[in-house]
């Protein structure tokens, strides 16, 4: 995979050829949203999904339809193709561009979109699934608005560096005593044969697609519901199995919370169904 590659708007280019603007607002106030694409055998999985994501959290936060869906999807192909992406991460950022230093933003900005390619050991990710990882919960002080993918991502920076303190694979974070998520991925708990997870509708949590196509396909396969109700850390620890989902871990057991053991400490056997479901489900989407 070539990391030297970015592309900013149309053009893919070396990084070191181009500068932040100063001015720019994603810089300065953090004033733009990004999704995450999962790649699997140098294709992107949903990439037309993920980029509707994304446009609608440019909509939201008024950023002008600069690009349209379908060609920030080509975006994706060509950059696929040029930093020759087998398996890996498309990261893309959309700022609302250039402005006066002002927080009340200007009518008229030319967005500016960024993408680049980056490396995920999913080796190293399977190696960690066969013992299941630790998590270590923060106080949630993020503000509202998670599900549109904010640029402005400094709690989720200070509580993995806390877990990585603490010697935790991650962080759940904890919002009037219910996990709500962890730093990049969501948080599910299997309890008397049916999935559970905070409400995506209260806003609290980032919109991930990953716990979309378990609830929508995922979980039928293994004919699971699945719950969207708010629950404490004593109900987590009770549950039978415990499990993030993300783009970047992809479906990963979670053995402890805060150095307790979730049920016997081991990964679970719903967990490890649903990886083998996934995983089935990508080569079918990558063929």
């Amino acid at each position: 995979m070539k990391t030297n590659l970015i592309l900013i708007n149309n053009d893919i280019i070396d990084p070191e050829e181009i500068n932040v603007h100063p001015f720019n607002r994603g810089h300065q106030f953090g004033d733009g949203v990004y999704e995450i694409v999962q790649v699997y055998n140098g294709k992107a999985l949903h990439a037309e999904m993920h980029m509707e994501n994304l446009f609608n959290a440019m909509v939201q936060i008024k950023i002008p339809g600069f690009y349209m869906i379908e060609e920030m999807v080509d975006f994706t192909t060509r950059m696929i193709e040029a930093a020759e992406v087998t398996d890996g991460l498309l990261y893309t950022q959309v700022t609302r561009g250039i402005g006066p230093y002002e927080l009340d933003f200007p009518e008229q900005c030319e967005p500016e979109l960024i993408m680049q390619a980056v490396p995920l050991d999913r080796a190293a990710l399977a190696e960690k699934r066969e013992t299941g990882v630790n998590l270590i919960t923060v106080p949630d002080e993020r503000a509202v608005k998670c599900d549109l993918n904010t640029l402005n991502r400094l709690p989720e920076i200070l509580a993995r560096n806390k877990a990585r303190v603490g010697k935790c694979y991650d962080a759940l974070f904890v919002k009037d005593e219910k996990i709500t998520e962890a730093t990049e991925a969501s948080f599910m708990v299997v309890k008397d044969e049916m999935l559970w997870t905070y409400p995506q509708k209260l806003g609290s949590v980032h919109s991930n697609l990953m716990r979309q196509l378990i609830k929508e396909k995922l979980a039928a396969t293994l004919d699971m519901q699945v719950i969207e109700k708010a629950f404490t850390k004593e109900f987590a620890l009770g549950a039978e199995e415990a499990f993030l989902c993300g783009a970047r871990c992809e479906i990963m057991p979670v053995a402890k919370i805060d150095r307790r053991l979730v049920a016997d400490g081991k990964p679970g056997r719903m967990t490890l169904q649903l990886q083998a479901a996934f995983e089935d489900y990508i080569r079918e989407q990558t063929k």
